[in-house]
């Protein structure tokens, strides 16, 4: 199988931020004309980026604290039917998973079953992993862990599945990149690890964890740890030189808690805003989430579960995901819940420009800027 970077998080997104200038954000309420603007905004960008990209098909949804402003989908989510994108279709969205993985990290803080700083082999003991791992260094990329996503049999594990003690021994053998704690290194093999060490502490399937603490209380109807139903799920494409192919589906247990979710437009913008207002974690622990890993490379940092930069001089939280078939992006202002999603069937296409045209669209427009 040819060698993807799937599920990596990508720091294109800040360098560009960086070199583009915004117009202000005013505080201006959204009226129907202004949203007919957004629309027509959103829809000139996304019909240009389909015919200049090639991707198959995405969907954009625009959201205010879990309010959705826009959604729309473009292009199609099947090339052998023709299906017409919609905002309700589901698309696999790789690394955006770690969020949630984190999130039931410090669920399990709070409930004093763990310590961020706790050791890692107290609770994965057996494969030989150092001592000096912490589980904040797990959730912030620190740890020095080889990313399995670079193993040479990474193709079996994505064609024929793996074992999580099979997967866990492989990423010890691995040995260490650097000393714990003291660089900043995207590793895939450190959330592998949180989820193992969620199903080891509760007693549940890391799926279950997810289905019980997340899914079924917060509403999530479209949101899946299994593949979703055919009938509900765009399929995944990549491009193989000569054009557009079905893309490998990664199997369940090699994505794991580093990248194996699917959503829509939809129910991600509302995890956004459940996350950020205390209906997921504590304040106290979404602070802990938004808390800089003390690393920077381009102008953003890592927190648990997911990377922080700033925006027009606003704090933005947002992520990435690359897995097979797909590419997807969710970013966040900190301060209103401000949000941009875009989720595709593409797996080489980059979302971050894409994304970053949209909020130099809408945050620098005189008519859109109230939205923003």
């Amino acid at each position: 199988m040819q060698k993807l970077t799937e599920l990596r998080l990508r720091a294109a997104f800040v360098a560009l931020a960086m070199m583009m200038v915004l117009g202000a954000c005013g505080g201006r309420d959204s009226s129907s004309s202004q949203a007919g603007t957004l629309g027509n905004t959103i829809d000139g960008l996304a019909h240009a980026e389909i015919q200049q990209s090639g991707v198959p098909g995405m969907t954009v949804a625009i959201a205010k604290k879990g309010t959705i402003l826009y959604a729309q989908g473009y292009g199609v989510t099947n090339l052998s039917t023709q299906q017409t994108a919609d905002p309700k279709i589901v698309f696999e969205i790789g690394s955006i998973t770690k969020q949630f993985t984190a999130a039931l990290i410090m669920k399990l803080q709070e409930q004093s079953k763990l310590h961020v700083d706790d050791s890692v082999p107290v609770y994965l003991p057996g494969y030989g992993f150092s001592p000096a791992i912490t589980i904040r260094m797990l959730l912030n990329h620190t740890s020095g862990l080889a990313d399995f996503t670079n193993f040479a049999d990474l193709g079996q594990w994505v064609r024929h599945g793996i074992s999580e003690p099979t997967a866990l021994t492989e990423i010890a053998q691995a040995g260490l990149q650097f000393k714990p704690g003291s660089q900043y290194q995207y590793s895939n093999s450190n959330f592998y690890l949180l989820g193992s060490l969620i199903e080891k502490l509760t007693g549940q399937t890391y799926a279950d964890n997810l289905e019980r603490s997340v899914f079924q209380p917060l509403g999530l109807p479209s949101t899946y740890y299994a593949l979703p139903p055919a009938n509900l799920a765009a399929a995944g494409y990549t491009n193989n030189g000569a054009g557009l192919v079905p893309a490998i589906i990664w199997d369940r247990s090699a994505a794991f808690a580093a990248g194996a979710m699917s959503t829509n437009v939809y129910d991600l913008a509302k995890w956004d805003d459940d996350l950020m207002s205390g209906r997921v974690v504590s304040a106290s622990s979404f602070q802990q989430m938004t808390t800089s890993n003390g690393f920077f490379q381009n102008g953003f940092s890592y927190g648990f579960g997911l990377a922080l930069s700033t925006f027009s001089n606003r704090k933005l939280m947002w992520h990435s995901g690359q897995i097979g078939g797909f590419t997807a992006e969710n970013a966040v202002f900190l301060d209103n819940g401000f949000t941009v999603i875009v989720l595709t069937n593409d797996q080489d296409y980059d979302t971050d420009q894409f994304v970053l045209k949209i909020l130099n669209a809408v945050c620098g427009s005189a008519e859109l800027g109230g939205t923003c």
